[in-house]
């Protein structure tokens, strides 16, 4: 069985004559691995297992061998053979030939497992210096958070003694610091209401029925739009400002913290629009900044408004909806709202809950039908119109 010579394989690689006692060398030394194939008993298997095979029968045949009578193996010397001498028994045996030159290749050749390992700690350390470096730079560069509350309580505490009594004043609404926070309903009223004013046109006209001449007018609302020229500037819608023929006396005035303003009218929609612009000279409402406005483009359906107006001639007043649809008609389209609009908010403005955004003139109310009742169906006419000039005709 010793005499027995193997092929090995490993990826295609073959490498013949090794004895059994060479490949437990070369186990030893690192020049095979267990999971090579071996050519044994006319087939391939994993050397590991033919291993375990081999050694059990190895073992079996040399127990089989074994001499129970004599108690000595049946190579060992005969009793009439001289025993060794103490010296020569506890010398050390001499090595077989070919299992000393494997040996001594082992103490020259590196363990198979030495240069992966080389290579798998230089990579470690590698990625642990850049982890390193990462950190390090990064907190090098990073700005660094300042405690900033000692500051601000500082500052509140200076704030509360320069103005003891403002504890129970209330908090003013203020424009939106950034695109994303949105106002309220109440924020929208509080910052946009200032800007819709009350207008008025006061004239007197013949009377019919008796003769002579009576006092007539209108009221509506008006939107301030720009400051230009010394001249503060409003729209409306053209039915607020119309002067029936044969009118004497006309005296149009506009109502600002309780002051009578007079103003002229100095354009007039086209294509059939209602709308006019009027101007004034400049007062309080030259200061204001100007709104901001919102097209139709930027407009979809269900977007909460608010409308602000003269309701009834009674004073600036405010309704809440949302934008309901986008109503076609012959020149254009207008801005459906659910938000109730009353005679006296003609002219007045639709603006946009979340921004404040102006997105309308308010313009005809729901009025009736004879054969169906109408609810929420007011509109407003788009700022695509209000802002460009070429809807607009000068007087």
């Amino acid at each position: 069985m010793d005499d027995l010579t193997y092929t090995l394989e490993w990826r295609g690689i073959r490498k013949s004559g090794y004895r059994f006692e060479d490949i437990e060398a070369a186990l030893v030394t690192g020049d095979l691995h267990s999971m090579y194939k071996i050519h044994a008993n006319g087939r391939w298997q994993v050397l590991r297992d033919y291993l375990e095979q081999y050694r059990a029968q190895y073992a079996a045949a040399a127990l089989s061998a074994f001499d129970y009578q004599n108690q000595s193996p049946p190579d060992q010397p005969s009793s009439h053979e001289p025993l060794p001498s103490y010296d020569e028994a506890m010398s050390e045996p001499a090595q077989p030939q070919r299992l000393a030159r494997h040996r001594e290749r082992s103490t020259q050749l590196k363990p198979a497992w030495f240069w992966p390992a080389i290579i798998l700690s230089g990579t470690a350390c590698l990625m642990l210096a850049l982890v390193l470096v990462y950190v390090l730079a990064s907190q090098h560069f990073s700005p660094q958070r300042i405690d900033t509350s000692s500051e601000k309580t500082a500052m509140q505490e200076a704030r509360k003694n320069e103005n003891p009594n403002t504890d129970n004043q209330p908090i003013k609404a203020s424009e939106p610091a950034h695109k994303e926070q949105i106002l309220s309903n109440e924020d929208v009223a509080t910052l946009k209401s200032p800007h819709v004013i009350r207008i008025n046109a006061i004239w007197k006209e013949p009377d019919s029925k008796k003769g002579g001449l009576i006092q007539a007018g209108s009221t509506g609302s008006a939107v301030h739009i720009k400051n230009e020229g010394g001249y503060a500037y409003f729209v409306t819608n053209k039915h607020v400002v119309v002067i029936p023929k044969g009118a004497k006396d006309v005296h149009y005035f506009l109502e600002f913290n309780g002051e009578e303003i007079p103003f002229e009218v100095v354009k007039k929609g086209r294509y059939e629009l209602d709308l006019a612009m009027v101007r004034c000279k400049d007062g309080s409402n030259a200061k204001m900044e100007p709104l901001k406005s919102a097209r139709l483009a930027e407009l979809k359906a269900g977007q909460e408004c608010v409308a602000i107006g003269n309701a009834l001639g009674e004073g600036i007043s405010v309704t809440s909806g949302v934008i309901s649809a986008f109503d076609d008609w012959s020149e254009g389209k207008y801005v459906r709202t659910s938000a109730p609009i009353s005679s006296g908010n003609s002219g007045g403005g639709l603006f946009r809950t979340k921004d404040g955004a102006l997105i309308g003139i308010t313009t005809l109310a729901s009025g009736q039908m004879k054969n169906g009742v109408v609810q929420n169906m007011n509109r407003a006419i788009p700022m695509d119109y209000v802002l460009s000039d070429i809807f607009w005709e000068d007087l």
